[in-house]
Order: C-alpha cells, then sequence, then structure tokens
C-alpha cells in the first residue's frame, strides 16, 4: 500500500512540473530569428492609479481586468536597438497617448528606438498597449537587429499611421482659453464704446504717423477710458507670458516667489491677476516718472504723445507673443526648450527697436530739443531696459 502511494504521488507531481514547464514554454514568444534579444519588459509593465494619479506596477490578481498595459522606454541608453511589439490579439499602439497603430494578433511591431528620440526629443517614452485583459498576451522586447532582411510576420510601424490626439485638459490649458475669452470681451467692449479711436490704436501705420495736426494724444489721453482699456489688456497679455514661460520652468525676474503652486485654474487665475495688476501699476508709474522728465527737460508737450505710442506699441507686440503662445500651445508644439537660450531675443529687439522709432516719430524742431528728447527716451526706454535685462534672469 505504502509503495503504491508513493508511486502515485511521483506520477502526481512528475505530471504537474511538466504542464507547468509546458505552460511557460508556450506562454514565451520569441523575437523573429533576424532579432537578438537585449531586454524584456515582461515584468515591467504599469497601470494608471486613480488614487495616486500616476502609474503603478501590474499586479497579478489585482489588474487582470485591465485592457491598458503600459510601459516606460528609456531611448537614450536604447538609440542604437529597435523594439519590437507583440500581441496575441488585435490591439492598439499608444505613443505618449496617441494613437499610433493597429497591431494585428499575432505579428510583430518593429519600431526604431532612434527614430523616435528623434521624432520626440524626449528621454522617456510612454508605451502604451489596449487590448485584451491582463499582460499575458502582450510582449515587448528590445532587440539588436543581425541583418537587414524582410519577414512576412513583421510590420512597419508607421504603416496605417493614425496618429489621433486625445483631448487633454489641463490647467495651464483651461486658463489660456478664459484668459482668450476675457481679452477678446474687452477688445469687443472698447470697440462698441469707442470705435475710431479702437481703429486707430491698433492700426501699427498710426504709430508712425507724426502729423502735429492729426496725433492721437489729442483725442486720446494717458487717463482716458480707451487707454486706460488697452493697458490693462497689454498688462493681461504681459501677465499670460510671464505665467507661460514660469510654468516651463522659465522663471524671469523671480516671479515665483509671489505665485502659487499653479496646480489648478483657480491658482493660474489667481496669478494672473495679480500679475495684470502689477503691470498695470508700473505702466502708469512709468507714465508718472514720464511726466516728471518731461517736465524737468522742457518736453511736457511731448510726453503724451510719446506715452500713446507706447501704449500702442506694446499692445500690438504682446498682441502677437499671446496669439503666438496661445496657437503653438493648442497645437502641442513643443518649441521652448530648443529656444530656451534666445527667449529674450524677440523682446531686446522690441525695445531697441521702439526706442528708435519713437526717436525718429517724436521729429523735434531744434538740435537742442533732439539732445533733451534722446536723453529723455534714454531715461524711460534704454535704462530701464538694461536693468530689466540684468534681472530678467
Amino acid at each position: 500500500m505504502k509503495s503504491i502511494f508513493s508511486a502515485v504521488f511521483w506520477a502526481f507531481f512528475t505530471a504537474v512540473t511538466l504542464l507547468g514547464s509546458l505552460a511557460q514554454g508556450a506562454a514565451k514568444v520569441n523575437p523573429p530569428g533576424q532579432f537578438f534579444p537585449v531586454y524584456n519588459y515582461q515584468d515591467d509593465w504599469l497601470v494608471y492609479n486613480e488614487q495616486y494619479k500616476n502609474y503603478v506596477p501590474f499586479s497579478q490578481g489585482v489588474n487582470e481586468g485591465t485592457r491598458f498595459a503600459s510601459l516606460y522606454i528609456d531611448l537614450v541608453k536604447n538609440r542604437r536597438y529597435s523594439l519590437l511589439v507583440h500581441s496575441e490579439n488585435e490591439s492598439y499602439l499608444f505613443l505618449e497617448g496617441a494613437l499610433q497603430n493597429r497591431i494585428a494578433a499575432g505579428k510583430w511591431q518593429e519600431l526604431s528606438l532612434d527614430s523616435l528620440y528623434r521624432l520626440y526629443h524626449k528621454d522617456e517614452l510612454l508605451l502604451t498597449l489596449y487590448g485584451s485583459p491582463g499582460i499575458a498576451d502582450k510582449t515587448v522586447i528590445i532587440c539588436n537587429k543581425k541583418k537587414q532582411t524582410d519577414s512576412e510576420s513583421i510590420g512597419p510601424a508607421r504603416s496605417g499611421f493614425i496618429n489621433i490626439k486625445p483631448i487633454t485638459f489641463t490647467p495651464f490649458g483651461t486658463f489660456a482659453g478664459i484668459a482668450l475669452i476675457i481679452i477678446l470681451v474687452l477688445n469687443a467692449w472698447i470697440f462698441n464704446l469707442n470705435p475710431l479711436s479702437f481703429i486707430r490704436l491698433i492700426n501699427p501705420i498710426e504709430f508712425f504717423n507724426n502729423d502735429p495736426r492729426d496725433q492721437l494724444s489729442k483725442i486720446n489721453k494717458p487717463y482716458s477710458n480707451t487707454v486706460i482699456f488697452f493697458v490693462a489688456i497689454s498688462s493681461m497679455m504681459m501677465s499670460f507670458t510671464v505665467i507661460y514661460l514660469s510654468i516651463n520652468r522659465l522663471n524671469l525676474f523671480s516671479v515665483s516667489t509671489i505665485l502659487s503652486d499653479k496646480v489648478n485654474t483657480a491658482q493660474i487665475l489667481g496669478d494672473f491677476c495679480i500679475l495684470s495688476v502689477i503691470f498695470f501699476l508700473l505702466i502708469y508709474a512709468k507714465y508718472i516718472f514720464m511726466v516728471l522728465a518731461g517736465n524737468m527737460l522742457n518736453l511736457d508737450k511731448q510726453v503724451d504723445i510719446i506715452f500713446i505710442k507706447i501704449v500702442q506699441s506694446t499692445y500690438l507686440f504682446y498682441a502677437l507673443v499671446f496669439l503666438a503662445i496661445f496657437g503653438l500651445y493648442s497645437n502641442h508644439i513643443n518649441w521652448l526648450e530648443a529656444s530656451r537660450p534666445y527667449i529674450l531675443l524677440p523682446f531686446l529687439f522690441f525695445y531697441v527697436a521702439r526706442f528708435v522709432a519713437l526717436y525718429v516719430v517724436a521729429k523735434p524742431a531744434g538740435s537742442l530739443i533732439n539732445l533733451y528728447l534722446f536723453s529723455y527716451l534714454c531715461v524711460i526706454e534704454i535704462i530701464p531696459l538694461i536693468v530689466s535685462m540684468k534681472f530678467a534672469l
């Protein structure tokens, strides 16, 4: 009896061992023959956790029902290799949240990591597969290609390229939409109140109009409603620019010390209001110093003219900057990283060009007044510009 039980036990143990090895062998998927496997991501799968708002490791028995499984692919270390993606069932491939391609059941998909690095300019790339529940049928392997041969089981990664970008709502994106609506409403309001002045103020040709009989300053004083609202709108567009740069880790004038952490739209709107008020007060503080300097240099008649032209040029320049930032951000164009060292050059060019244009447009009568005007413009334009550039970064 004892020998019978012993024989049954060993037969059962042998059968279970063989079944386990067969199951493991069936689950293992080998890449095509022209590829040499370098690293298998089978143990690196991640799933998105709503509680932690982040990706966490895939857990057997807990995440078996999820249809999405993700991986972080290191593009820098593996630039020379290829990435092979395989699924036993029909699946869909996402890169950085964008739908890229459909993976046919049982077919390998090849991705060049070097091409992905040049395309995305990132050290790590988020890869996501959507298909049947679990990860048992999904395989992602980094491989080294032995030779250039075609295989009927490998499909090019970009055939049938779809590239459907999902709609994402970020705090800054929502704020940008709100800021655009506010600025458009204020512009429409000013146009309805005083359409003639509005059209002349947004016309760049009017900036170069130096006819003393037809100056904008004769009908628009610095403290008139139209000019005040133009200054307010310019302040908002300047605030929008500073907030955008701050969110992208370009901290001009150390504004982060007075701003919030920008974790939601309400905080960004609060920062927007604070900066708008600060810029508005700075512009009118500049006007006060312009009046004081103009009285000392006997140029009090030129102060209003120059201030209106400063407001006009500031509005036009920052309107272009606002629209450029809004358009680039809306289209998800990552331009700031490449142009970060040169970000201040457009602003420097604008203020220098405005200094020259103001001097030419003012057209004083005598050489002595010419000298006074040059000194005056240096005080109100060049000196603040030099100080600003020194402390901007």
